[in-house]
């Protein structure tokens, strides 16, 4: 067996764990409130399940609504009286008994934001080790005695909740700046009374909180605890301090999760990992704290791939993986392991499509409220089937086998010929280039696309062993399409980079054409256009040893994103020196230089090589969809509008299904 160490089974308190991957916590558990989006959440924790994981855990649980709840809009309830509320409890132990019939282990996830909370009324409020004013301006108050027993309490009762509704156990967070991490962390501590000063102190409300849970659910029920291992904060928590703390907890928990991070620093100190960390950022820690517990110890943050599991497990630094993001991105990910196709695996890129952010952690630019965020935490950019409004296993197969004819051999073309090759259609892919993959060749250079690139490469791997005829080197011109006789006609021609009418625009080169060998760049460079292209780009040729300047007429560069993502990618340019210009207008460009206009006048920025990234527009085929006639025609990916990759694989998947579909599996289909 290839992956003999990932792939074998694990004791964890009196459990044992059919192999070492964990699916960590995913979908706010309230979600189930909502019929709307019920079957959706239980869907993405059950895909792991039956994708055969070890074991599953249901997401976030806020321990009460008054100080605890983080997300508006969830009905209020007792945990102690679930009788009065059967309608949450049966959504909730759904989520159970979905998880479980897969023979797979079930944990919900409690959490009490302390500090981090912000009130949605005013019965609402603030607590947490000491008086203090958290990243939204919210004065949290310090806790009395009173406080942390009858929070100890929530955690023991909520836990029993969760054991009566068929769990097999719960995994309280203890890390990213929520309450144990703020009584932990002698940074945020400041206590002076028997709850601050010393380790033993500042553990004290802790391991009050896993005593009463371990006094309440009795010695077989699985408590597992997230903890960080550092939260990236000088003077903050260190690996040594939290495997001391385990030693302490012992007696009460069954395994540790090592996580890393602040909430109010999420993308700067790893909480959610971006492309710019280390994939498995929490295995090395996790390895020193290993060092003070018997328990099985796991990492969770930016792991992706099987083979960096195996041999983190094989070399003793963990004991078993803890994988987020990943199992949206491929909830087969174990079961692809197991058969040998890891190389299909579609490996998460951090790109946080699926979460994006929140408004409580200061992003003020997310398209979303925080209700509206609740319900669409789960979508990826890499796999189309993740938060699909309907059951793709309930999807009727076609009614007839269609002849189909796909132009483009892009990601959106590749999908769709995947797809609509699995439903049975006889398929042909025609790619007018020598080369598949579209507009991410660039992913072959770009120091920071690797996965990109592994997804590229993927969707190449993939499409040439579906049961499609691949047509390189081919022009679909109209009198192709007339000959071909389709049923089905896709168009998925993609786009290309506008060339704006800038006086001396004949100076500059496209940013694509720096990846493609068409320019060869110079030392020192001007970008014209900080969206995401000019910016991704220039941060690029900056890391290989270029001086790139970004020229943005706007008052922010990467305007077209927002949240993590956005962050993430704006400090990578400035942690790279890069010299960022928003609110700057080009005026001309010459051979050596660029005339700008901006609050400073104007100015000219000489350079060795100017390059612009000014936008994109669809390619013309208007007379390819003349000649497609009466066959059905659908458009996909970049042909309907430019895009990111989430556009091309979702409208690519969507596009197949509808093929051959009844009109009653056409309306379920609508999106």
């Amino acid at each position: 067996m290839k992956f003999e160490h990932l792939l074998s089974p694990m004791k964890v308190g009196n459990r044992v764990y059919k192999n070492r991957i964990v699916s960590a916590p995913m979908a706010f558990s309230l979600v189930a409130q909502n019929p709307m989006a019920a079957e959706i959440s239980y869907r993405k924790l059950e895909g792991p399940a039956r994708g055969g994981n070890a074991c599953v855990i249901l997401g976030e649980t806020d321990i009460n609504f008054t100080d605890a709840i983080r997300i508006p809009g969830f009905r209020p309830f007792d945990f102690a009286k679930p009788e009065e509320d059967m309608e949450t409890f049966k959504a909730v132990s759904t989520y159970a008994t979905r998880i479980k019939k897969h023979d797979c282990i079930a944990l919900a996830e409690l959490v009490h934001c302390g500090l981090e909370k912000v009130p949605f009324s005013p019965e609402e409020e603030a607590i947490g080790p000491c008086d203090a004013v958290n990243l939204a301006g919210v004065k949290s108050r310090a806790m009395t005695k009173e406080d942390m027993d009858r929070v100890a309490s929530e955690f023991a009762v909520a836990a029993t909740y969760m054991q009566k509704a068929g769990f097999d156990g719960i995994l309280v967070h203890g890390g990213h700046g929520f309450i144990f991490t703020q009584f932990l962390s002698p940074l945020i501590n400041k206590r002076t009374d028997e709850y601050g000063g010393s380790l033993e102190n500042r553990a004290k409300f802790p391991l009050q909180v896993c005593k009463a849970i371990r006094d309440a659910v009795g010695p077989d029920f699985l408590f597992e605890l997230r903890i960080d291992g550092t939260d990236h904060q000088p003077g903050g928590i260190t690996p040594e301090e939290t495997g001391r703390f385990i030693q302490m907890a012992e007696p009460y928990i069954t395994s540790v999760h090592v996580t890393c991070g602040i909430y109010a620093e999420s993308v700067e100190s790893g909480t959610e990992s971006s492309m710019f960390h280390d994939h498995g950022l929490n295995i090395q820690p996790a390895s020193i704290i290993k060092k003070y517990t018997s328990l099985p110890v796991g990492a969770v943050g930016g792991i992706n791939s099987p083979e960096q599991c195996e041999e983190a497990i094989a070399a003793g630094m963990i004991d078993f993986a803890i994988l987020g993001r990943q199992m949206l991105a491929d909830p087969d990910f174990t079961k692809k392991c197991m058969s040998g196709d890891e190389a299909q695996i579609r490996r998460c890129l951090r790109c946080y499509k699926c979460f994006p952010g929140s408004p409580e952690e200061g992003y003020d630019d997310l398209p979303f409220t925080s209700e509206q965020l609740a319900l669409f935490v789960g979508h990826c950019t890499i796999n189309p089937k993740a938060h699909l409004p309907f059951d793709i296993d309930t999807l009727p197969a076609p009614v007839k086998s269609e002849k189909v004819l796909i132009i483009g051999g892009g990601i959106a073309g590749m999908q769709s010929a995947i797809t609509a090759a699995e439903r049975g259609h006889k398929v042909t892919l025609v790619e007018k280039s020598d080369k598949l993959g579209g507009l991410l060749y660039f992913t072959d250079v770009d120091v920071d696309k690797p996965d990109l690139r592994n997804f590229k490469d993927m969707m190449i791997r993939e499409v040439k062993r579906a049961n499609v005829e691949i047509l390189m080197n081919t022009e679909a011109t109209p009198e192709f399409i007339r000959e071909s006789a389709a049923d089905s006609v896709i168009i998925a021609t993609g786009s290309k980079p506008t060339c704006p009418p800038i006086n001396g625009i004949e100076n500059a080169h496209q940013a694509m054409e720096a990846y493609n060998g068409t320019c060869t760049p110079g030392k020192k460079i001007v970008m014209i256009g900080g969206g995401l292209v000019g910016c991704e780009a220039g941060l690029h040729l900056q890391k290989t040893g270029h001086e790139v300047t970004v020229v943005e007429k706007l008052d922010r560069v990467a305007n077209e994103a927002y949240g993590m993502y956005r962050e993430a990618l704006v400090g990578e340019m400035e942690k790279n020196h890069m010299v960022i210009l928003p609110n700057t207008k080009c005026l001309e460009i010459t051979d050596h230089s660029v005339k700008i206009e901006n609050t400073d006048g104007v100015q000219v920025l000489e350079a060795d090589t100017i390059l612009y990234a000014l936008g994109m527009r669809s390619l013309d085929f208007t007379a390819l969809k003349e000649a497609v006639g009466n066959a059905n025609l659908q458009i996909i990916g970049d042909a309907i509008k430019p895009g990111k990759v989430d556009q091309c694989t979702r409208t690519a998947y969507i596009a197949a299904l509808k093929i051959g579909a009844d009109e009653k599996s056409i309306e379920m289909i609508q999106e």
